[in-house]
């Protein structure tokens, strides 16, 4: 008889981790390309636009091409400094495996200490999807952010709050966001995309508080001839550091609408712009009479947190809280308009894509042993609560997403079913543990 041994990431060395890294990544290299007279943004660029042009998710090639040419220590009429990147992944042979593009945003007029890494696409060939290397391409434009922030601050465009503490991001709230479709079982790279990003730290913005919507990409005469089609998404967001507090400031997430829609209005006509800005800042505003804070929403990470996704239903979001614009009324009009009738619908389609999942090859290395979940079989104390298997802990310190019902009102805003206000107080509370 044997039995597979599993490892404790605690107990590596930091430099074993280290060196652990840099051997999985030895196969690829990583540039920044800040020409867009370059072979390699031509051929980058194709590869984002065969999987986002489709879906009018991509912006059009002179448009990037003008943010590489840009000045970025000159600031927008707004006042927000943008720094485009475009990062091209190579393996040993020199083609590429991947592409990463977005844009850092800083305005201190908005927030002084603030800064957004706008994580606008990737695109991973099948050869290197499931590597290290999508992780490098998920956080290596914090690295860019950095330079750029020093850069900034050292040129007296801005006042870094810690200029001599770079390991604390220089004083800054950095934040990562990232654009997702919302989740539908019928397709696949919506729960796919939220896994990857949950296992990265991310939450969703709420939509009840922040019905984002992404604007039309495509090109003016197409947009004449239609009508303008923004894309409602879910914004997700890492806020590095701050990754178990459940809430977003006001302040902070009205800052974060306004500097990405600076990004998009150095493309876009203001007029294809203006309604869905201030369908999320009247929003932010109404929340703000109550609360200073809006809600974030856990993405799953594994199989077992899928009931995270239930939130986040594309059907259901689309019926609560957007506008009935052409996108949302083919949606609601098509053929999940009766699969979604079935009251089992939900669980039925997230225990498929669990048994899927599970079906997967399974790891052997955990995080900590100070998680009951570490280990098969181990009991769990009597006197703690039951924990959802993922890197938040309690479900006490990060409540499990439910699924959307009919919301009963309290002061007029939608409350989760079956909760006290008491008890919705407390779930709503930062998660840091007590000190």
């Amino acid at each position: 008889m044997k039995k597979r041994v599993r490892l404790c990431m605690k107990d590596l060395f930091h430099q074993d981790v280290v060196e652990m890294i840099e051997r999985e990544t030895r196969k690829y290299e990583l540039w920044s390309v800040d020409n867009p007279d370059a072979p390699e943004f031509d051929e980058g660029y194709q590869l984002l636009w065969d999987t986002f042009g489709p879906t009018a998710e991509m912006e059009r090639k002179d448009v990037l091409r003008k943010f590489l040419r840009d000045d970025p220590f000159e600031p927008e009429p707004s006042g927000t400094y943008m720094r485009y990147f475009f990062l091209v992944a190579r393996g040993e042979d020199g083609k590429i495996r991947g592409v990463r593009d977005g844009t850092v945003l800083v305005n201190p007029a908005y927030a002084p200490d603030l800064c957004v890494v706008y994580l606008a696409h990737i695109y991973m060939k099948p050869e290197a999807r499931g590597t290290v290397l999508s992780y490098w391409l998920r956080i290596s434009p914090v690295e860019i952010a950095m330079q750029f922030l020093l850069d900034l601050h050292t040129m007296g465009k801005i006042a870094l709050p810690a200029p001599n503490a770079p390991g604390k991001y220089f004083g800054m709230r950095m934040n990562l966001t990232a654009e997702s479709e919302y989740f539908s079982p019928e397709e696949p790279v919506s729960w796919q995309r939220m896994l990857f990003y949950g296992r990265g730290g991310f939450d969703a913005i709420n939509p009840r508080h922040f019905p984002y919507r992404q604007p039309d990409f495509r090109e003016p005469e197409q947009i004449r001839e239609t009508g303008n089609r923004p894309l409602p998404l879910v914004l997700l967001v890492r806020r590095m550091g701050r990754e178990r507090q459940a809430q977003l400031p006001i302040d902070e997430a009205r800052a974060l609408m306004r500097l990405l829609y600076d990004d998009f209005a150095d493309h876009c006509a203001p007029e294809l712009l203006e309604n869905s800005l201030q369908l999320v800042l009247d929003r932010l505003e109404e929340r703000a009479r109550r609360k200073k804070y809006v809600e974030l929403l856990p993405l799953p990470s594994g199989p077992g947190t899928l009931h995270r996704l239930k939130p986040l239903f594309r059907y259901s979001v689309f019926n609560r809280y957007y506008p009935n614009d052409p996108i949302v009324v083919s949606y609601l009009n098509g053929p999940m308009r009766e699969q979604a009738k079935n009251p089992r619908f939900l669980d039925e389609q997230l225990t498929r894509i669990g048994q899927e999942l599970e079906g997967r090859p399974r790891g052997f290395v955990y995080g900590s042993r100070d998680k009951d979940f570490t280990w098969e079989g181990t009991p769990l104390p009597p006197t703690l609560p039951e924990r959802d298997q993922d890197a938040y802990g309690p479900d006490t310190d990060r409540p499990a997403a439910m699924m959307i019902e009919e919301e009963e009102t309290v002061d007029g805003e939608a409350a989760e079913p079956g909760r006290s206000e008491q008890e919705r107080e407390a779930l709503a509370a930062p998660r840091l543990p007590e000190v």
